[in-house]
């Protein structure tokens, strides 16, 4: 198996958590391009709107997956948008911040579709 580095994304952890089960990694991470999917969506529909509930609801829900997937550029980041949402504090700063998640997010997942690509090519 090619080893590809990526800017945001470590599979380790996932592996190692999967035992190197590759019918299971692959489950794993068309889960978790769903869950991108669900964020990107909430992000950009809510954002907007200001729905601090919402967008609370779903950052807590993606955060597991930061560590599972490895993108450690990206753990504090989503605690504080987490934190500023649950608590409705840095509002003037925070969409700013949002922002450049949701990009980001737009990056893992194509990262995580590259690697599931390679992996049903193998």
């Amino acid at each position: 198996m090619v080893k590809t580095t990526y800017k945001y994304i470590d599979l380790n952890s996932l592996r190692e958590n999967t035992f190197g089960n590759v019918p299971i990694e692959r489950e794993i991470m068309h889960l978790f391009i769903d869950m991108v999917d669900d964020y990107i969506s909430v992000l950009d529909k809510e954002l907007p709107n200001k729905n601090w509930n919402l967008l609370y609801d779903a950052t807590h829900k993606i955060k597991p997956n930061i560590s599972m997937f490895g993108i450690y550029s990206m753990e504090s980041t989503i605690v504080e948008l987490e934190n500023s949402f649950r608590n409705e504090v840095n509002l003037e700063t925070i969409e700013e911040t949002a922002y450049g998640v949701l990009c980001a997010f737009k990056e893992i997942k194509k990262e995580v579709q590259i690697e599931l690509n390679l992996m049903e090519n193998e």
